[in-house]
Protein backbone atom coordinates (compact mmCIF):
# COMPACT_ATOMS: atom_id res chain seq x y z
CA UNK A 1 0.00 0.00 0.00
CA UNK A 2 2.84 2.40 0.78
CA UNK A 3 4.54 1.81 -2.57
CA UNK A 4 1.28 2.23 -4.45
CA UNK A 5 0.48 5.44 -2.57
CA UNK A 6 3.92 6.88 -3.26
CA UNK A 7 3.65 6.11 -6.96
CA UNK A 8 0.19 7.61 -7.24
CA UNK A 9 0.97 10.89 -5.51
CA UNK A 10 4.38 11.32 -7.14
CA UNK A 11 3.03 10.82 -10.64
CA UNK A 12 0.06 13.10 -10.14
CA UNK A 13 2.32 15.96 -9.03
CA UNK A 14 5.04 15.53 -11.67
CA UNK A 15 2.88 16.78 -14.52
CA UNK A 16 -0.53 18.28 -15.07
CA UNK A 17 -1.57 15.35 -17.25
CA UNK A 18 -3.58 12.40 -16.03
CA UNK A 19 -1.86 9.43 -14.44
CA UNK A 20 -0.51 6.99 -16.99
CA UNK A 21 -2.18 3.58 -17.05
CA UNK A 22 -0.29 0.56 -15.72
CA UNK A 23 -1.35 -2.90 -14.59
CA UNK A 24 -2.54 -1.46 -11.28
CA UNK A 25 -3.80 1.97 -12.34
CA UNK A 26 -6.02 3.33 -15.06
CA UNK A 27 -6.22 6.85 -16.38
CA UNK A 28 -9.36 8.26 -14.81
CA UNK A 29 -11.02 11.35 -13.42
CA UNK A 30 -12.37 10.42 -10.00
CA UNK A 31 -13.75 7.09 -11.18
CA UNK A 32 -12.90 4.15 -8.92
CA UNK A 33 -10.43 1.64 -10.28
CA UNK A 34 -10.87 -1.69 -8.54
CA UNK A 35 -7.72 -3.75 -8.12
CA UNK A 36 -9.63 -6.86 -7.15
CA UNK A 37 -12.22 -8.79 -9.11
CA UNK A 38 -15.58 -7.12 -8.46
CA UNK A 39 -17.42 -10.31 -9.40
CA UNK A 40 -16.05 -11.99 -6.31
CA UNK A 41 -18.05 -9.60 -4.11
CA UNK A 42 -20.61 -7.66 -6.13
CA UNK A 43 -22.12 -5.87 -3.15
CA UNK A 44 -19.13 -4.54 -1.22
CA UNK A 45 -16.11 -3.68 -3.34
CA UNK A 46 -13.42 -3.40 -0.70
CA UNK A 47 -10.17 -2.99 -2.55
CA UNK A 48 -7.48 -0.51 -3.44
CA UNK A 49 -8.96 2.30 -5.51
CA UNK A 50 -7.52 5.36 -7.20
CA UNK A 51 -9.10 8.65 -8.20
CA UNK A 52 -6.31 10.26 -10.17
CA UNK A 53 -7.32 13.28 -12.17
CA UNK A 54 -5.74 15.61 -14.63
CA UNK A 55 -6.38 18.62 -12.36
CA UNK A 56 -8.08 20.23 -15.36
CA UNK A 57 -11.38 20.63 -13.54
CA UNK A 58 -11.74 24.29 -12.61
CA UNK A 59 -13.77 25.77 -9.81
CA UNK A 60 -17.27 26.75 -10.80
CA UNK A 61 -19.53 29.18 -8.97
CA UNK A 62 -22.14 27.64 -6.69
CA UNK A 63 -25.56 27.79 -8.26
CA UNK A 64 -27.73 28.01 -5.17
CA UNK A 65 -27.84 30.53 -2.35
CA UNK A 66 -28.72 30.45 1.31
CA UNK A 67 -26.55 27.41 1.99
CA UNK A 68 -23.35 27.04 3.93
CA UNK A 69 -21.19 26.79 0.83
CA UNK A 70 -17.49 26.14 0.45
CA UNK A 71 -17.01 28.96 -2.07
CA UNK A 72 -14.78 28.95 -5.12
CA UNK A 73 -11.02 29.10 -5.60
CA UNK A 74 -8.70 29.69 -8.54
CA UNK A 75 -7.19 26.67 -10.24
CA UNK A 76 -4.28 25.93 -7.89
CA UNK A 77 -1.06 24.01 -8.64
CA UNK A 78 -0.54 20.46 -7.43
CA UNK A 79 1.75 20.00 -4.44
CA UNK A 80 3.45 16.90 -3.06
CA UNK A 81 1.53 16.54 0.17
CA UNK A 82 -1.24 14.30 1.46
CA UNK A 83 -3.97 14.07 4.07
CA UNK A 84 -4.92 10.67 5.49
CA UNK A 85 -8.57 10.22 6.47
CA UNK A 86 -8.99 7.44 9.07
CA UNK A 87 -11.53 4.69 8.55
CA UNK A 88 -14.65 4.06 10.60
CA UNK A 89 -14.01 4.10 14.38
CA UNK A 90 -10.30 4.78 13.91
CA UNK A 91 -8.39 7.95 14.58
CA UNK A 92 -5.15 9.83 14.10
CA UNK A 93 -2.91 7.56 16.17
CA UNK A 94 -3.55 4.47 14.04
CA UNK A 95 -2.29 6.22 10.89
CA UNK A 96 0.69 8.15 12.22
CA UNK A 97 3.15 5.44 11.10
CA UNK A 98 1.87 5.63 7.51
CA UNK A 99 2.07 9.42 7.57
CA UNK A 100 5.64 9.25 8.90
CA UNK A 101 6.63 6.78 6.19
CA UNK A 102 5.25 8.93 3.40
CA UNK A 103 6.85 12.05 4.87
CA UNK A 104 10.23 10.31 5.05
CA UNK A 105 9.85 9.48 1.34
CA UNK A 106 9.44 13.14 0.44
CA UNK A 107 5.64 13.42 0.54
CA UNK A 108 4.69 15.47 3.61
CA UNK A 109 1.64 13.74 5.04
CA UNK A 110 -0.70 14.51 7.90
CA UNK A 111 -3.61 12.65 9.47
CA UNK A 112 -6.96 14.26 10.19
CA UNK A 113 -6.46 15.13 13.89
CA UNK A 114 -9.35 13.25 15.45
CA UNK A 115 -9.92 10.50 17.98
CA UNK A 116 -11.91 7.37 17.21
CA UNK A 117 -14.71 8.59 19.51
CA UNK A 118 -15.39 11.42 17.06
CA UNK A 119 -17.19 8.85 14.93
CA UNK A 120 -19.92 8.24 17.55
CA UNK A 121 -22.42 10.80 16.14
CA UNK A 122 -22.22 9.01 12.77
CA UNK A 123 -23.20 5.56 14.08
CA UNK A 124 -26.13 3.88 12.37
CA UNK A 125 -25.51 5.33 8.92
CA UNK A 126 -26.14 8.95 9.83
CA UNK A 127 -24.78 12.10 8.18
CA UNK A 128 -21.02 12.29 7.71
CA UNK A 129 -20.88 16.06 8.05
CA UNK A 130 -18.87 15.81 11.31
CA UNK A 131 -16.18 13.92 9.36
CA UNK A 132 -16.41 16.25 6.36
CA UNK A 133 -15.78 19.25 8.61
CA UNK A 134 -12.60 17.60 9.91
CA UNK A 135 -11.40 16.68 6.43
CA UNK A 136 -12.02 20.21 5.16
CA UNK A 137 -10.20 21.73 8.14
CA UNK A 138 -7.12 19.54 7.64
CA UNK A 139 -6.96 19.88 3.85
CA UNK A 140 -7.20 23.66 4.02
CA UNK A 141 -4.45 24.00 6.60
CA UNK A 142 -2.07 21.69 4.74
CA UNK A 143 -2.79 23.40 1.42
CA UNK A 144 -2.03 26.75 3.06
CA UNK A 145 1.59 25.82 3.88
CA UNK A 146 2.36 24.77 0.30
CA UNK A 147 2.86 21.14 1.23
CA UNK A 148 6.54 20.44 0.79
CA UNK A 149 9.42 20.03 3.19
CA UNK A 150 11.16 23.14 1.91
CA UNK A 151 8.20 25.24 2.99
CA UNK A 152 8.02 23.52 6.36
CA UNK A 153 11.67 24.37 6.90
CA UNK A 154 11.03 27.94 5.75
CA UNK A 155 8.14 28.36 8.18
CA UNK A 156 10.26 27.03 11.03
CA UNK A 157 13.23 29.21 10.09
CA UNK A 158 11.07 32.33 9.85
CA UNK A 159 9.64 31.60 13.28
CA UNK A 160 13.13 31.14 14.71
CA UNK A 161 14.43 34.37 13.18
CA UNK A 162 11.44 36.29 14.53
CA UNK A 163 12.02 34.88 18.02
CA UNK A 164 15.69 35.87 17.89
CA UNK A 165 14.85 39.36 16.69
CA UNK A 166 12.47 39.83 19.61
CA UNK A 167 15.07 38.45 22.00
CA UNK A 168 17.72 40.87 20.80
CA UNK A 169 15.54 43.96 21.06
CA UNK A 170 13.25 43.29 24.01
CA UNK A 171 14.15 43.66 27.72
CA UNK A 172 13.73 40.63 29.92
CA UNK A 173 13.38 41.27 33.64
CA UNK A 174 14.67 44.77 33.03
CA UNK A 175 17.74 43.68 31.10
CA UNK A 176 18.51 43.38 27.40
CA UNK A 177 19.34 39.78 26.55
CA UNK A 178 22.98 39.14 25.86
CA UNK A 179 24.33 37.52 22.71
CA UNK A 180 25.26 34.48 24.79
CA UNK A 181 21.67 34.04 25.92
CA UNK A 182 20.48 34.43 22.35
CA UNK A 183 22.89 31.73 21.18
CA UNK A 184 21.61 29.40 23.90
CA UNK A 185 18.04 30.15 22.82
CA UNK A 186 18.98 29.46 19.21
CA UNK A 187 20.51 26.13 20.19
CA UNK A 188 17.46 25.12 22.21
CA UNK A 189 15.09 26.21 19.43
CA UNK A 190 17.11 24.25 16.88
CA UNK A 191 16.65 21.13 18.99
CA UNK A 192 12.93 21.75 19.08
CA UNK A 193 12.88 22.32 15.34
CA UNK A 194 14.36 18.90 14.65
CA UNK A 195 10.68 17.96 14.45
CA UNK A 196 10.10 20.45 11.65
CA UNK A 197 10.06 17.58 9.16
CA UNK A 198 6.81 16.43 10.80
CA UNK A 199 4.10 18.39 8.93
CA UNK A 200 1.50 17.29 11.50
CA UNK A 201 2.89 20.02 13.76
CA UNK A 202 1.58 22.63 11.35
CA UNK A 203 -2.03 21.45 11.66
CA UNK A 204 -3.57 23.32 14.61
CA UNK A 205 -5.80 21.67 17.16
CA UNK A 206 -9.54 22.25 17.05
CA UNK A 207 -11.93 22.39 19.95
CA UNK A 208 -14.29 19.45 20.40
CA UNK A 209 -15.33 17.87 23.71
CA UNK A 210 -17.58 15.14 25.04
CA UNK A 211 -20.50 17.58 25.42
CA UNK A 212 -20.16 18.58 21.75
CA UNK A 213 -20.10 14.89 20.86
CA UNK A 214 -23.30 14.28 22.82
CA UNK A 215 -25.07 17.16 21.06
CA UNK A 216 -23.93 15.85 17.68
CA UNK A 217 -25.06 12.35 18.62
CA UNK A 218 -28.53 13.63 19.44
CA UNK A 219 -28.97 15.86 16.40
CA UNK A 220 -26.96 14.35 13.54
CA UNK A 221 -29.60 13.48 10.89
CA UNK A 222 -30.31 10.27 9.00
CA UNK A 223 -29.47 6.70 9.85
CA UNK A 224 -31.55 3.78 11.07
CA UNK A 225 -33.64 6.02 13.35
CA UNK A 226 -34.18 8.59 10.56
CA UNK A 227 -33.14 11.45 12.81
CA UNK A 228 -34.53 14.67 11.34
CA UNK A 229 -37.18 12.77 9.38
CA UNK A 230 -35.33 10.80 6.72
CA UNK A 231 -32.38 8.50 6.03
CA UNK A 232 -31.90 9.99 2.54
CA UNK A 233 -28.99 12.40 2.18
CA UNK A 234 -31.00 14.75 -0.06
CA UNK A 235 -33.62 15.06 2.70
CA UNK A 236 -31.28 15.81 5.61
CA UNK A 237 -32.37 18.94 7.47
CA UNK A 238 -29.96 21.86 7.68
CA UNK A 239 -27.65 21.16 10.62
CA UNK A 240 -24.20 22.35 11.63
CA UNK A 241 -21.94 20.00 13.63
CA UNK A 242 -20.37 21.17 16.86
CA UNK A 243 -16.71 22.09 17.16
CA UNK A 244 -14.53 25.16 16.78
CA UNK A 245 -12.17 24.91 13.80
CA UNK A 246 -9.49 27.62 13.35
CA UNK A 247 -9.67 29.23 9.93
CA UNK A 248 -6.83 28.40 7.55
CA UNK A 249 -4.85 30.97 5.53
CA UNK A 250 -5.32 31.17 1.78
CA UNK A 251 -4.41 27.87 0.03
CA UNK A 252 -1.24 27.71 -2.03
CA UNK A 253 -1.93 24.46 -3.86
CA UNK A 254 -3.84 21.20 -4.11
CA UNK A 255 -3.03 18.16 -1.98
CA UNK A 256 -3.76 14.44 -2.22
CA UNK A 257 -6.32 12.60 -0.10
CA UNK A 258 -5.81 9.05 1.20
CA UNK A 259 -8.99 7.54 2.61
CA UNK A 260 -9.12 4.26 4.50
CA UNK A 261 -12.31 2.19 4.64
CA UNK A 262 -15.32 4.50 5.13
CA UNK A 263 -12.91 7.43 4.92
CA UNK A 264 -12.58 6.67 1.21
CA UNK A 265 -16.17 7.20 0.17
CA UNK A 266 -16.51 10.14 2.58
CA UNK A 267 -13.61 11.76 0.71
CA UNK A 268 -15.63 11.38 -2.48
CA UNK A 269 -18.46 13.33 -0.81
CA UNK A 270 -15.91 15.99 0.14
CA UNK A 271 -14.80 16.38 -3.49
CA UNK A 272 -18.37 16.98 -4.64
CA UNK A 273 -19.83 20.39 -5.45
CA UNK A 274 -23.31 19.13 -4.50
CA UNK A 275 -25.12 20.08 -1.31
CA UNK A 276 -24.50 17.53 1.44
CA UNK A 277 -26.71 18.19 4.46
CA UNK A 278 -26.62 21.95 3.99
CA UNK A 279 -23.07 22.52 2.77
CA UNK A 280 -21.17 22.28 -0.50
CA UNK A 281 -17.56 21.36 0.29
CA UNK A 282 -16.15 21.68 -3.24
CA UNK A 283 -13.13 19.65 -2.22
CA UNK A 284 -12.07 19.24 -5.85
CA UNK A 285 -10.76 22.81 -5.63
CA UNK A 286 -8.14 21.73 -3.07
CA UNK A 287 -7.47 18.08 -3.99
CA UNK A 288 -5.62 16.78 -7.04
CA UNK A 289 -5.79 13.02 -6.28
CA UNK A 290 -7.79 10.61 -4.16
CA UNK A 291 -6.48 7.20 -3.13
CA UNK A 292 -8.79 4.88 -1.22
CA UNK A 293 -7.70 1.79 0.67
CA UNK A 294 -10.25 -0.94 1.39
CA UNK A 295 -13.20 1.39 0.87
CA UNK A 296 -16.78 0.28 0.11
CA UNK A 297 -17.78 1.94 -3.17
CA UNK A 298 -20.64 -0.33 -4.23
CA UNK A 299 -24.29 0.30 -3.43
CA UNK A 300 -25.85 -1.97 -0.83
CA UNK A 301 -29.14 -2.09 1.10
CA UNK A 302 -29.48 -0.39 4.46
CA UNK A 303 -29.05 3.10 5.93
CA UNK A 304 -25.29 2.65 6.33
CA UNK A 305 -24.92 2.78 2.54
CA UNK A 306 -27.15 5.79 1.84
CA UNK A 307 -24.06 7.97 1.73
CA UNK A 308 -22.34 5.62 -0.72
CA UNK A 309 -25.42 5.71 -2.95
CA UNK A 310 -25.30 9.52 -2.80
CA UNK A 311 -21.68 9.75 -4.00
CA UNK A 312 -22.35 7.15 -6.70
CA UNK A 313 -24.94 9.50 -8.18
CA UNK A 314 -22.24 12.08 -8.85
CA UNK A 315 -22.26 13.38 -12.42
CA UNK A 316 -18.70 12.93 -13.68
CA UNK A 317 -19.28 14.26 -17.18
Amino acid sequence: SLAVTLAAISSSTRTASAFQATDSYQQTHRRPVQTSNPKSNPTKHRSRNFYLGSSARKATPSRSSGLNEGGTLPNLPNIRAAVIVPGFLTGKSEFEPLAASLTSKGIPTVVVPMGNWHWLPCLGGRSMRPMLERIDFTVRHLAAVAGNLGDFERVSQEGLEKSLEVALNSPEAGQVMTREKVELMKEDTTKINTKQSDPQLLIPDFSYNIFDCWQDFRNNPGGVLKVGGSAEVEEYPLWVPKGSFPEAPEPMGKVALIGHSAGGWICRAYLSSRNYGGKKYNGHELVHSLITLGSPHGNAPGPAFKGVEWVNREDLT
